[in-house]
């Protein structure tokens, strides 16, 4: 069990959320407040950050107790480098890095996510979407999307998104509302007024959710706005279910608490537009977890962030491997969210069946072969081998059986790693004939498959020939992982992941490089055998 605390960040309103993770999430505490967001965003860093701090006092935690902050917004966002970009919801957001700012204030990770990705994430993993190979997810609520609100689905409308006519312009809270404001205005210079909008103060008041209770009541004219807003969600899902072939198109806020009100008109419009076959295997749902799914998403950014198993309980002894390393270590506190994703990466390696390669210079050439000495053999872990056999090698079978019980004593599980700074007839021969600082490079060349992953270990983060073999590693697919210091370098823009430990000279910064490539090597070895 772990806690999590998610931010659902919008431009009329604020949460902050606090939930219990284990295989599944379980809000347990949850501050709203007021965005102001015309304040711009110290003010509301500032609420933000205060709510974090109360709603853990009030729960009885400390923050150390937090395991990572998930934020959900609306974009445009940059999640991998967890820059705020612009929203226009949010004046004065401008390429603001905040995972950045949450990290350095709560010395936890943290992660950012659009918040239509987020809550796509919700119905995948717990809702509607969940068992899907695939699935689509439209917001349907203060806006329509997140990117596909954008497209045109007729010449002229309501506008939505920067465009009149667009798919937000029809199907979107706003939408929908001012597509009633338009008919309902046309009623009046007819002098024919609208039961829900008889005058133009009632007019400038219309909202959806006042237009859906008078169709549920069962008025003929706002039944008819939500025909025409189906029709055109309809017309919308059409172009998605031909060009993308989804299995199920899982649709948010409105459509769930209209779907009575918008299936008749979207299912005629489908029906006449799609490809069959591709219409016949694809559901048009609401979405699984109703009116709570803001609540999940933020929660599900951290969770996903983190790698968290949703199939079964996440793996203690591997927390409690990475905890204790900050416990002995606070100086790398603020590496916590690095060496996690270092974690994952290796993870993922090995789980396809795939091997690590390492490769530094002088001393971290020897934490190169380090690291190897301990992902080849026994860390930590005996690691016994069980599924050893012979397949008929002997005719002698007392002789197979003497040999293969004495196989099975002296060998150890293995997760397969090499290091590139062993092979010195191929260094030597490379970097006579043909470049020194391509050396490694021509090793990941030969060894290295799209699966792998290449830790690279540099103090400086500059050094030529490492530099190129993660070049040439990104080229072909690998994963990498880069161990340097605290400054700005190559590898930092490069790796996928890069572990930048504090210290001002190599010997500083290799000797908490060790502690780390420790932990790493202790958490995979707990993931993948038992005692």
């Amino acid at each position: 069990m772990r806690y999590i605390v998610g931010l659902d960040i919008g431009g009329t309103k604020c949460a902050v959320v606090l939930a219990e993770f284990s295989c599944d999430i379980n809000i347990i505490d949850k501050i709203k407040f007021a965005t102001d967001s015309r304040n711009g965003f110290e003010y509301t860093k500032k609420k933000l950050f205060q709510a974090v701090y109360d709603i853990v006092a009030r729960n009885h935690l400390n923050i150390s107790d937090i395991s990572a902050i998930g934020v959900s917004c609306g974009g445009p966002l940059d999640s991998r480098s967890g820059v705020i970009l612009c929203p226009p919801n949010l004046p004065g957001w401008v390429n603001i890095p905040f995972v950045k700012i949450l990290e350095e204030e709560f010395k936890i990770p943290a992660f950012l996510q659009n918040d239509a990705n987020a809550c796509a994430l919700v119905e995948w993993k717990m809702g509607a979407g969940k068992g899907t190979s695939n699935m689509m997810f439209l917001t349907m609520g203060t806006g329509m999307g997140g990117e596909v609100g954008h497209i045109r689905i007729e010449e002229d409308g309501p506008l939505g998104f920067g465009k009149y006519g667009s798919f937000e312009g029809f199907c979107s809270g706003g939408g929908i509302a001012r597509l009633a404001q338009d008919i309902a205005r046309k009623a009046l210079e007819n002098n024919k007024p609208l039961a829900w909008a008889a005058d133009e103060k009632q007019l400038e008041q219309l909202d959806t959710k006042q237009l859906a209770e008078s169709a549920k009541a069962g008025d003929k004219d706002a039944i008819e706005v939500f025909r025409i807003v189906g029709e055109k969600l309809g017309k919308g899902i059409a172009y998605f279910i031909d060009i993308l072939n989804p299995e199920v198109i899982v649709i948010g806020s409105i459509f769930g608490r209209c779907e009575k009100l918008l299936r008749p008109s979207m299912e005629e419009v489908i029906e006449k537009e799609c490809i069959p076959y591709s219409k016949s295997v694809c559901r048009i749902v609401p979405a699984g977890t109703g009116e709570r799914i803001g609540d999940y998403a933020s929660i599900m950014v951290a969770a996903y962030g983190m790698g968290l198993s949703f199939e079964k309980p996440d793996h203690p002894e591997v927390h409690k491997i990475y905890e204790e390393l900050f416990v002995r270590y606070p100086i790398l506190k603020n590496n916590r969210k690095s060496i996690w994703k270092a974690y994952l990466l290796m993870k993922q390696t090995y789980q396809n069946n795939a091997k690590v390669l390492c490769c530094g210079n002088g001393g971290s050439a020897a934490d190169a072969d380090h690291i190897v000495g301990e992902l080849m053999k026994g860390f930590e872990k005996k690691r016994p081998i069980n599924n050893l056999s012979f397949k008929g090698l002997h005719e002698d079978a007392e002789e197979e059986k003497i040999k293969l019980a004495y196989l099975k004593e002296h060998l150890q599980g293995a997760l397969p790693a090499i290091a590139l700074t062993q092979h010195t007839a191929l260094s030597s021969a490379f970097s006579n004939d043909v470049a020194a600082d391509m050396t490694f490079a021509q090793q990941v060349y030969g060894y290295g498959n799209k699966e792998d992953t290449l830790i690279a270990i540099s103090t400086s983060g500059n050094s030529r020939n490492v530099e190129n073999a993660v070049w040439l590693a990104k080229m072909r697919g690998l994963r990498t992982i880069g161990l340097t210091g605290e400054r700005k370098s190559a590898l930092s823009k490069l790796c996928d992941v890069t572990i930048q430990v504090p210290g001002e000279s190599t010997a500083q910064i290799q000797e908490l490089h060790l502690p780390v490539y420790h932990t790493l090597c202790a958490m995979v070895e707990a993931e993948f055998f038992e005692e």
